[in-house]
């Protein structure tokens, strides 16, 4: 038998290879996630954008098993900004926003586990979380030392700079 030999990725396909890891993680499609990139420049103002999404911000405050729940709560009306209903999961959250949910929400099913799931989750330190009320506050700027799930962002800058 004949052994196969692995190639090693070229520096395109690592990249690309980040890339679309990163974008899976998100949700994002190709369109929307260029848009992340092309306003930002550097690694920590690119996390920043992508986690003050709506979607992003319900997931970091453990309100959500998976991304894609999260974007689900979001998009199905079970989330509120300064007490209104907001359904667009890239809703770009604000300093002074506050992010609650609907209260007649509080008692299906995706939140019948809800205090036993946050029980032991720490939030980031840029997010206040009140589990009682069920409310996040931003408390400062996303860092990205706190990555749930750490990137190359350098690799994807690269990448879009082509």
């Amino acid at each position: 038998m004949a052994q196969r030999r692995t190639k090693s990725k070229s520096e395109y396909g690592l990249q690309l290879q980040e890339k679309q890891k990163m974008k899976k993680e998100y949700g994002l499609r190709e369109k929307q996630f260029r848009k992340y990139f092309d306003k930002g420049q550097k690694p920590d103002s690119i996390f920043s954008l992508l986690e003050l999404r709506l979607d992003s911000l319900v997931y970091a405050s453990g309100f959500s098993i998976t991304r894609a729940s999260a974007r689900q709560m979001v998009s199905h009306g079970h989330v509120l900004v300064n007490g209104k209903r907001v359904t667009i999961p890239s809703y770009e959250v604000r300093p002074k926003d506050v992010v609650t949910i609907k209260e007649n929400s509080k008692q299906k099913g995706m939140f019948a586990d809800f205090t036993l799931r946050t029980k032991s989750y720490k939030a980031p330190s840029w997010l206040v979380v009140d589990k009682k009320k069920m409310e996040i506050k931003l408390s400062g700027r996303p860092d990205i030392k706190e990555q749930i799930t750490p990137f190359n962002f350098q690799t994807i800058i690269e990448f879009y700079s082509r």
